[in-house]
């Protein structure tokens, strides 16, 4: 763990202490081996970063829709190749059928909705929006940008549309739903969907941008939205540590809704993406690689495994100078 240390080191070095900052921990084998929390949650009242600290994990979120999702495929209420439109007719307008996995892998060629939302007439970049606005505008389209099963796009949409799936097949909310089959199994009483923007969530993190004309030289960033799906989930470095060690006894046996979540599905040329249904699988250096990460409002977070090698790095950000570098954390993990 030198180089890793050294890393974060340098990182919080260029990170004033009483600024927004970082969070960050990894796992080997069931121990946390490394775990570091640098900077302020909240610059107002002078709230430091901990184990606790809830961030907004951004798209991070789509591996837990995607979890929700193939627990009703386990369920047998959908199939991954049987066409989600019978089940959501904001698609009509299509016209054609859309595999539940187009929609898991983001070859389902649907627009990402953000697109849509720049082009409104009379709409700002700061008007509020949640899951209902977006299934709204989804049901505007009727054109894809590139032939189901032929490409991968990575579409938003895609993940609004499984969250209204989890909900009108699973018989409640995505964020009850994950609760109860995800969350609390494994005694994780605060990772979670925030359904409800007006909410009071234990230990919420603030995000901030730099700005030396404010005082203390940043503004924060004001969320405009409230979608769940494609994004949503709140969650603590303590929270995900458990996550995670659950995630690598899931990695050591086949039969787990993990291996589910990892299967290939090809494109119509035959080739596989290394996306599959909210994670992406590579290989660096002849090691396995399975990671996903997500970026919005000022927070930016990683979660970067090495299954082979019993290993999780988890890093939360609350503003863009601290945002992870997959690379450079592969290769300190390397060393």
């Amino acid at each position: 763990m030198h180089a890793l240390s050294t890393h974060y080191e340098r990182l919080a070095g260029a990170l004033p202490a009483t600024g927004p900052g970082f969070s960050v921990a990894v796992l080997r084998d069931g121990d946390t081996v490394f775990e570091r929390h640098h900077g302020m949650a909240s610059l107002e009242l002078q709230v430091p970063l901990s184990g606790t600290s809830a961030y907004y994990l951004a798209s991070e979120s789509k591996q837990f829709t995607a979890a929700c999702v193939l627990t009703l495929v386990r369920e047998r209420r959908i199939g991954l190749d049987d066409d989600v439109c019978a089940h959501l007719p904001e698609l009509a307008r299509f016209e054609q059928p859309f595999p539940l996995r187009s929609l898991l892998n983001h070859t389902s060629g649907i627009p990402d909705y953000f697109q849509f939302l720049r082009c409104q007439p009379g709409r700002h970049d700061a008007d509020y929006f949640d899951n209902a606005c977006i299934l709204r505008a989804i049901a505007c389209m009727d054109t894809v940008d590139c032939p189901t099963g032929t490409e991968h796009r990575y579409s938003n949409s895609n993940y609004i549309l499984l969250a209204a799936l989890v909900e009108r097949l699973g018989g409640m909310s995505p964020g009850r739903y994950a609760r109860r089959t995800l969350f609390e199994p494994l005694g994780i009483r605060h990772l979670g969907f925030d359904e409800d923007r007006f909410s009071l969530i234990e230990g919420r993190v603030f995000s901030y941008e730099a700005d030396a004309r404010r005082p203390q030289g940043y503004k924060q960033y004001l969320g405009n939205a409230n979608t769940v799906g494609d994004g949503g989930v709140v969650g603590s470095i303590g929270d995900l540590l458990l996550w995670e060690r659950d995630w690598h006894r899931q990695w050591r046996d086949p039969s787990s809704l993990l291996h589910a979540m990892l299967q290939a599905s090809k494109l119509a040329d035959g080739t596989v993406p290394p996306y599959r249904f909210g994670l992406e699988i590579t290989q660096d250096a002849g090691r396995v690689v399975v990671f996903h990460g997500g970026c919005l409002w000022g927070f930016n977070t990683l979660i970067l495994r090495l299954p082979d090698e019993g290993l999780s790095l988890i890093h939360l950000a609350n503003c863009e100078a601290a945002a992870p570098d997959r690379e450079r954390l592969l290769a300190a993990l390397a060393t």
